[in-house]
């Protein structure tokens, strides 16, 4: 009982950190068709913006709408000044292009910050621990997973729901009928970057409350983010919490059960499980496949 309560625990918070990362980067990937390797340099960001707002005396916690709000103007000028111009050319280009931006900011962060692990202290509420049945559920987990939860519904609300939302849905299936109908298509493809941006920056933010920011925390999650895209699927806002859901668990499972070792292999098998069977992902649409 204690060992399956313990997995549930530890899921919660991988799906937390795992849905608004890879939601995040679902966006830009569906609509602009863009491979965003800076992603990873996002999430640093984020966290280095949350770890200083901490160093000024704000709670690490309140610090986060400041964190995405920075984050969203970043990603803005990222997509005005460089990504922008590499749509239109071979899908190589947009990865290349990310790769050596997310290259000069983790060398920039090193100049700036050097490896040094930065911590943040956290404040006395969110220390100590909730014992169920046998199993912990530290006050610092339970709130970053609760954020993460939250600021994931807030922004499938936002899509799903909201004028702009509709205009970034439309601009994703047909770009070329978007800007027919009046829809400012550009417009939309720096909002949607800014978007991503903004929702790295959370992840970032989040992950710096319990653990620490560092110029390489961002690769190291890159990849867990695109397996959940993967395993969700694009076209569908709920594909990245079904992604996190089954990678949370079943990564939460295996580490439980036999050993963080043997977890880091759960995410690419179970990619190549799901492809043999559904090469769309989970609740993709076979539309973008292509």
């Amino acid at each position: 009982m204690s060992t399956a309560l313990q997995i549930i625990f530890d899921s919660l918070l991988l799906i937390g950190l795992y849905a608004i990362g890879a939601l995040g980067f679902a966006l830009i990937w569906g609509v602009l068709n863009v491979l965003n390797i800076a992603y990873a340099a996002f999430i640093m960001l984020g966290g280095y913006c949350s770890w200083m707002l901490w160093q000024l005396g704000l709670d690490p916690l309140l610090a986060l709408p400041f964190t995405m709000t920075l984050m969203f103007g970043v990603g803005w000028l990222v997509q005005r000044i460089l990504v922008d111009h590499v749509m239109r050319g071979p899908h190589a280009l947009g990865i290349a292009l990310t790769y050596g931006l997310n290259l000069v900011i983790v060398g920039l962060a090193l100049y700036v910050f050097t490896p040094e692990f930065r911590s943040i202290v956290l404040p006395d509420y969110l220390r100590g621990y909730t014992e169920i049945g046998g199993a912990r559920l530290t006050n610092a987990r339970a709130a970053v997973a609760a954020m993460a939860l939250a600021l994931t519904t807030g922004t499938w609300w936002f899509i799903d729901r909201t004028e702009i939302g509709s205009a970034i849905r439309a601009t994703r299936l047909d770009p070329e009928a978007a800007r027919l109908v009046g829809i400012r298509v550009r417009t939309i493809f720096n909002l949607t970057t800014a978007l991503s941006a903004a929702l790295a920056g959370a992840m970032g933010g989040l992950i710096v409350v319990l653990y620490s920011a560092t110029p390489a925390m961002g690769d190291q999650y890159l990849l867990q983010i695109l397996i959940v895209t993967v395993l969700g699927g694009l076209g569908s806002m709920l594909g990245p919490l079904a992604g996190a859901a089954v990678l949370g668990v079943c990564t939460s499972a295996v580490a439980t059960l036999w050993g963080a070792t043997y977890a880091t292999a759960v995410g690419a098998l179970l990619v190549l499980l799901l492809l043999m069977v559904r090469p769309a992902g989970l609740m993709g649409k076979r539309f973008y496949e292509g």
